[in-house]
């Protein structure tokens, strides 16, 4: 039970340096004219569905090691997006600021948990055409 909850504990600390991370690209791989918000919502999708070489296609180079560390997180936990809408939120110097609504809902070992996106704001650049998910505010 004790290791339950270290593990617990530790996916919940990557889910939200994972929030904060979210990063370039559209819906697609590949998001040339998709928006800073279509960037954070794939990389959560991504992010949900373990997908590591897709989180680091939607990261800035700055964050691909962190972008690593997310993906592994939820690999071995049933992981969704529930509700979640993204929109832009203002800049800070280089970055576009994207926040978030919804939730990430992972089940392990039969026990369901809810992780708000709405507690950090998402730091966002735009490179080579693509917006990349660069770290949270």
């Amino acid at each position: 039970m004790k290791r339950m909850l270290t593990l617990g504990l530790f996916v919940a600390a990557c889910m939200f340096v994972l929030v904060a991370c979210q990063g370039a690209g559209s819906a697609d791989a590949g998001n040339a004219g998709g928006s800073a918000a279509q960037a954070v919502q794939a990389y959560l999708q991504a992010r949900v569905q373990s997908d590591l070489n897709q989180m680091i296609n939607l990261s800035c180079a700055e964050w691909e090691a962190q972008a690593r560390v997310e993906a592994t997180s939820f690999k071995s936990m049933q992981a969704s997006l529930d509700g979640v809408t993204c929109k832009d939120a203002g800049t800070d110097g280089k970055y576009t600021l994207v926040s978030c609504q919804g939730k990430i809902i992972t089940s392990y070992n039969g026990e369901s948990r809810d992780w708000s996106v709405a507690e950090r704001q998402f730091k966002v650049v735009q490179d080579g055409g693509d917006w990349r998910m660069c770290g949270y505010q």
